[in-house]
């Protein structure tokens, strides 16, 4: 898949996180997520966009979540998916931690790009290169 492609289907995506679902969006809706605290979700799941068998991702997952743990992070369910559901990906919502920080996690476990946020904004921040993406979150109907 090209980046362009990526960056569409991640663009695309809702995200679930911290009790809300959202998505990415070009123009502000003055919704301010988490109070404005810094946050990134992040998952294990399908490193690379390679689908793996459920008890690989399953332990995976539980290895992100020790490590965020051992980090000290606050932490919370996060999902990605897509809008039909079809590709899901369950990791975190981890409240507190810096941008560079939260890359580092995602490239530990082959992510291509993170969500991050602060406030009114929110990021598509690619593992490799650590290119951002800036947008702002709009709130979908789970």
């Amino acid at each position: 898949m090209s980046p362009q492609e990526l960056s569409r289907v991640y663009r695309s995506a809702v995200y679930e996180a911290g009790g809300m679902a959202f998505t990415l969006g070009e123009a502000p809706a003055g919704l301010v997520l988490f109070g404005g605290r810094p946050f990134a979700v992040v998952t294990a799941h399908n490193p690379g966009s390679q689908p793996l068998p459920a008890e690989e991702n399953a332990r995976r997952h539980r290895e992100l979540e020790q490590v965020l743990r051992e980090g000290g992070y606050e932490l919370a369910p996060g999902v990605g998916r897509s809008p039909d559901g079809k590709w899901r990906e369950e990791g975190f919502t981890v409240f507190g931690i810096g941008l560079e920080e939260a890359l580092a996690v995602g490239r530990r476990f082959g992510q291509n790009a993170i969500v991050y946020g602060e406030g009114e904004r929110v990021a598509l921040a690619w593992c490799r290169g650590g290119g951002l993406e800036r947008f702002y979150p709009q709130e979908v109907g789970r």
